[in-house]
């Protein structure tokens, strides 16, 4: 048991330790740091000039401000400094994390509209209304449809040239059940049949003229789908970058139970230096150290 003689002798030497002069202090900093602080396994390097010296200084200062008397303290403070700058690697790690979710998702984004943009154009059934639901898509079937207008236009009567119809069969959505261009080709084939359905001058003039409006009207909408199609597309991957802010689900349970151990350990180990020093001191041990327990997050109970 501790003599009040013992206490009030330990109360005066604690007194006098530490040194008082800046040249001391210096030396006692890095007395403190040789002890394991600048382990290479604690300070990995970014790349980024002076980050070594700094790290040594805010080291040396973090240990100083413990106040460590002794090996056993100074190991201790060092402990509960690695713990802490193990936290700031962690934050940094999590903030890497989501940069590299946010930034590659604006290209992994037009990669994927690309593949289903190709993906649909080889597929005769479903190729023109699967197109259509997307700017890309849309905007696609706008420049076709303006090269048909074109043509259309230059040709000036019916029938039209067949790769003309083909292209409206298999490219724009009139074999599909689009109306407006199922509508030129069901003209194109009411010329082409011109003996079954007589026409007059005057109607076959009238006729071009409303296809020739038709198609560059139509080449027009696509172009404008396309236009609110990517005001769409841009609000809806605003709003998905948003949501991968948050690390992934696997990394987020990495990082936190990591984070959960690493404060475990730097608590304890503050309260255990806190303890040894009001022992040092002669004082009674701080209440957070005299309660210290750990809650198992498995079972929920106190150990």
């Amino acid at each position: 048991m501790t003599t009040d003689k013992q206490i009030a002798a330990n109360k005066k030497n604690a007194k006098k330790a530490g040194v008082k002069t800046p040249e001391g202090k210096d030396v006692s900093k890095m007395n403190a740091i040789k002890h394991g602080i600048l382990s290479s396994h604690l300070f990995i390097s970014t790349g980024k000039d002076g980050e070594r010296e700094e790290f040594v200084d805010f080291a040396a200062n973090f240990v100083e401000e413990m106040q460590p008397v002794g090996l056993l303290e100074t190991l201790l403070a060092d402990r509960i400094f690695g713990a802490f700058w193990r936290l700031r690697r962690l934050s940094i790690a999590e903030t890497c994390s989501i940069q590299k979710r946010v930034e590659s998702h604006s290209l992994r984004y037009f990669l994927d509209e690309y593949e289903k943009n190709g993906v649909a154009r080889l597929s005769p059934e479903t190729s023109f209304f699967t197109r259509l639901k997307t700017s890309m898509g849309c905007r696609e079937i706008a420049d076709i449809m303006d090269h048909v207008a074109r043509t259309i236009k230059d040709h000036g009567k019916f029938p039209l040239p067949e790769w003309i119809t083909g292209v409206l069969e298999k490219r724009l959505g009139a074999r599909e059940g689009f109306p407006r261009t199922e509508s030129l080709c069901v003209l194109d084939y009411a010329f082409r049949h011109r003996d079954e359905n007589p026409i007059t001058g005057e109607e076959e003039k009238q006729v071009t003229e409303e296809a020739i409006r038709e198609a560059a009207e139509l080449a027009k909408w696509f172009r404008g789908m396309a236009g609110i199609l990517e005001w769409n597309e841009d609000d809806e991957k605003l709003a998905d970058r948003k949501s991968k802010t948050i690390p992934s689900l696997e990394d987020l349970e990495k990082f936190q139970r990591y984070e959960a151990h690493l404060q475990r350990v730097m608590l304890q180990t503050l309260h255990e230096l806190q303890r040894i020093q009001s022992l040092r001191l002669g004082r009674p041990s701080p209440l957070a150290a005299a309660l210290d327990v750990t809650v198992d997050t498995e079972n929920g109970f106190v150990s």
